[in-house]
Parts: structure tokens; sequence; C-alpha cells
């Protein structure tokens, strides 16, 4: 399982940036994402042969971020991931919504 891949496929059709990490680009509503766990759920003839990765997504805007929100949930969801919770914050020093979706899947060990 390649996470990366899976998050940016997800995100693609909703015509962002969208970046692992770090977004290094001039866009002023971009997408950045990063794992927060990965381990281990079950293992057989002891090796690892499924995992469980925890991600965050970072949607940034100085817009209304309310419907790109949802949209980053329902394509995520629709990509096999399970949400776990949603923050939004606002970031006086940039003015800009920050969205945090915390999201997990279960895949094979590649």
């Amino acid at each position: 399982m390649n996470v990366n891949s899976k998050v940016i496929n997800a995100l693609s059709g909703l015509n962002l940036p969208v970046s692992a990490n770090v977004y290094n680009g001039t866009a002023t509503e971009y997408i950045t994402f990063n794992y927060a766990d990965e381990r281990p759920v079950v293992r057989a003839d002891d090796k690892d042969i499924l995992d469980e990765v925890t991600i965050q997504v970072h949607y940034f805007t100085k817009g209304n971020p309310s419907v790109k929100k949802k949209q980053i949930r329902d394509a995520l969801r629709d990509a096999e991931f399970t949400i776990q919770s949603v923050q939004e914050l606002f970031e006086s020093d940039t003015n800009y919504n920050h969205v945090v979706v915390y999201a997990w899947i279960e895949g094979a060990v590649d």
C-alpha cells in the first residue's frame, strides 16, 4: 500500500495543489498531508502483513472552508479512508483558515 499516492489520487479531483508534507507553490488555496501514525495491526508467520496508517490532511484557504472541507472528507471516504476527526483553525498571522482532517486506512504492507 502506498498511502501517498492514495491520498494524492483521492484529492486530485478537487482541482487544488496537493503535496506531501510541505507546499512550496504560489497558490493561495492548497492541501498538504503527512503521516501521523503507522503501525502493524495484523501479524502472521512472524511478519507484519497489515498496517493501519493515520494521516493528517491540511487544507489552507483564505475563503470559506466549508464546501471543500466536505469534499475532502467525501473524497477520502471514497478512497477507503475512515475519517477520525476534523478541526477548523484560523491562523491570524497569515489570515488562512486551516482545516485538519484526521483519517486512517488499513492495507497490506509493501
